[in-house]
């Protein structure tokens, strides 16, 4: 929605009392569940130690990952599982440090408890929250993202503007601007207002990178790929070892029922294109017939007739990937990262979309960012709107990107649910 003019500022500030309260109650919940679940579950000896490590590993993970936030509605339900599961996880690695083990009770406790209050202050702050104002300058009418959330409000002139009553500046980077609006500008970085483009505020609102970055020659100008890239490979392969005591029990009952289910062979392996266009063998467990590509390569769909009776329960809930943890030991694959695709895909996908080689700027994954937002692509229409949320992650890859993207996919394993 468009307006002409600013909202009362009693808006403004019921809105900035919102974000603050909500801030509120996530510092103290911690503190008041401690106190609470200490004198319940742990020995009188031992509370001190357990509340006073669970506190500040509460709000050390709550410093940490809580994200920028310009308005009430960009708080994401996400940090309800995230924050409290990094707490649980410092608490644990302290006292295990410290040799005291008998607080497992009272942490899982307050961390669900904690996980529990975020969740619901969340879904009700962005029910009770005003829609987030965006100013935006002259000039900048243009095709500008429209969502529920967010009420645009057109600044006819820098004297009208009241800062404390805007939540982001929208500008356009690439025009010039006249002393009393670059002046405006000076105070909002002072005030702590936030300035926005189009392309960056059509990020935050869909979690995906905007049609001006596919189809412009924007996409330099963006620091892509961090420092976190060189570990990642690192972190991908410790996990998977760690993981192995669960994944090969799991792996050798999935494989007995596809041999029950559909004979053999049990595996499948294919032909992928890894980082750098460099070609590597996926191997995964067989969810189709084996004869399912006879005629050559084709779309999964959600409703493939290709797809055995049993294949379609493995990828449900995504257990036919479980070999391609070997493709992560070998360096071909990331636990998390772009889906690799077929050869053929990729030579002509690399013809009809602009930048389709920036996903394989990264190494593969087992799952990624589009496969939870979106799921299946079916046409090149699907697979452009796919290539946005790659190129979103490979834009904001970091750990707490990847966590995200785990805990997301977790939700598809346990509850079958999900985009896939």
């Amino acid at each position: 929605m468009v307006s002409q003019r600013l909202q009362p500022t009693r808006q403004a500030y019921f809105r900035s009392h919102l974000m603050a309260f909500l801030s509120l109650i996530d510092v103290s919940a911690p503190m008041l569940l401690g106190l609470i679940a200490a004198h319940l579950l742990l020995p009188r000896a031992s509370i001190t130690l357990a509340y006073s490590n669970w506190l500040l590993a509460a709000w050390v993970a709550w410093g940490a990952i809580r994200g920028r936030h310009a308005g009430l509605r960009s708080y994401r339900y996400y940090e309800s599982i995230v924050i409290p599961a990094c707490a649980l996880a410092i608490s644990l690695l302290v006292l295990s440090l410290v040799g005291a083990s008998s607080a497992l009770r009272f942490l899982l406790a307050v961390t669900l408890g904690w996980g529990g209050v975020m969740l619901v202050t969340r879904y009700l702050m962005r029910r009770l929250a005003p829609a987030m104002v965006v100013g935006v300058l002259p000039g900048q009418l243009g095709d500008l993202p429209t969502d529920p959330a967010v009420r645009y409000v057109v600044l006819s002139s820098p004297q009208q503007v009241a800062l404390q009553e805007l939540d982001e500046l929208l500008i356009d980077p690439y025009q010039a601007l006249s002393p009393e609006w670059a002046h405006l500008l000076m105070h909002a970085h002072a005030a702590g207002v936030p300035t926005c483009t189009v392309a960056s505020l059509q990020e935050e609102l869909s979690g995906r990178v905007s049609v001006e970055y596919l189809h412009g020659a924007r996409l330099g100008e963006v620091p892509f790929l961090s420092s976190y890239v060189q570990v990642k490979v690192l972190i991908d392969r410790l996990v998977t070892v760690l993981a192995l005591p669960v994944l090969l029990p799991l792996a050798g009952v999935v494989a007995l029922v596809v041999l029950i289910d559909s004979g053999a062979p049990i595996l499948f392996f294919q032909e992928r294109v890894g980082r750098d266009g460099r070609l590597f063998r996926m191997v995964k467990f067989r969810t189709m017939r084996t004869d399912s590509e006879r005629s050559g390569a084709a779309f999964a769909t959600p409703d493939d007739v290709r797809v055995t009776r049993v294949g379609r329960f493995l990828r449900k809930f995504r257990l036919d990937e479980l070999p391609q943890f070997w493709n992560v030991l070998s360096g071909d694959m990331s636990i998390i990262g772009p889906r690799p695709e077929q050869r053929a895909f990729v030579e002509h996908f690399n013809q009809e979309i602009r930048l389709y080689p920036v996903r394989h700027w990264v190494r593969p994954g087992i799952t990624g960012w589009a496969q939870v937002v979106q799921g299946y692509a079916a046409d090149t229409s699907t697979t452009v709107d796919k290539l946005r949320y790659d190129v979103f992650y490979i834009k904001y890859l970091s750990f707490w990107m990847d966590v995200r993207i785990v805990f997301k996919t977790l939700q598809t394993i346990l509850t079958g649910f999900g985009a896939r």
